[in-house]
């Protein structure tokens, strides 16, 4: 039994450090292309029209590619409104370096969502992931972020694939509706220059 709860505990610890790294990773990401340089990357990222591809050389290692969106629209009571306080949305693909051909999708709001709150990636108007907000979140960056659900990866990254847009529909902790669209355009040049670059060792 105290095994099993060592483990359970070492998985949530390793998975909380790994989403930190990330947040920080993201939020200077887009600011300061310049500076990600060769003491932060293991290999000089490369851009594909709208998505970029990054691999780190830290340890946990991670690739991903990512984009952010092109247009953020925000409601509350069904009204626009005509500015919010936030950053913008990311979406960004992670590659699992331990199993062949497994991603985790993940939304980067740009602002803390609300608790155990779904958001809705819509993909061309008619395919549809849901995203889910952590149901406890204590550090920042869990509260920033949501997942799809492990079941859904591989659909997921087929709809993007084929995909010319994507909308991702979320709700902030003030319960603000956000509406982040997203460009599809050189997401497979960049999943496929990410499989390239993003290997074990």
């Amino acid at each position: 039994m105290k095994l099993k709860i060592f483990k359970t505990l070492t998985l949530y610890f390793n998975r909380l450090f790994f989403m930190i790294f990330l947040y920080i990773l993201l939020s200077f990401l887009f600011l300061t292309k310049s500076s990600f340089g060769q003491d932060d990357l293991r290999k000089a990222e490369k851009s594909f029209r709208d998505w970029s591809v990054f691999v780190s050389k830290e340890d946990p290692e991670m690739c991903f590619i990512a984009s952010q969106s092109i247009k953020s629209e925000a409601f509350r009571n069904n009204q626009k409104l005509s500015s919010v306080n936030r950053e913008k949305g990311t979406l960004y693909i992670i590659k699992i370096l331990s199993k062949d051909n497994e991603y985790e999708g993940t939304f980067y709001a740009g602002y803390p969502l609300q608790v155990g709150s779904k958001a809705v990636l819509e993909i061309d108007n008619k395919d549809k992931i849901v995203f889910f907000a952590h149901p406890s979140p204590k550090a920042k960056a869990e509260k920033d972020h949501a997942w799809a659900q492990k079941f859904d990866q591989k659909k997921l990254v087929s709809f993007l694939k084929k995909g010319s847009k994507a909308v991702m529909s979320a709700i902030s902790h003030r319960n603000t509706v956000t509406k982040d669209t997203f460009m599809l355009t050189g997401f497979s040049d960049a999943l496929s220059e990410l499989e390239k670059r993003c290997k074990l060792n």
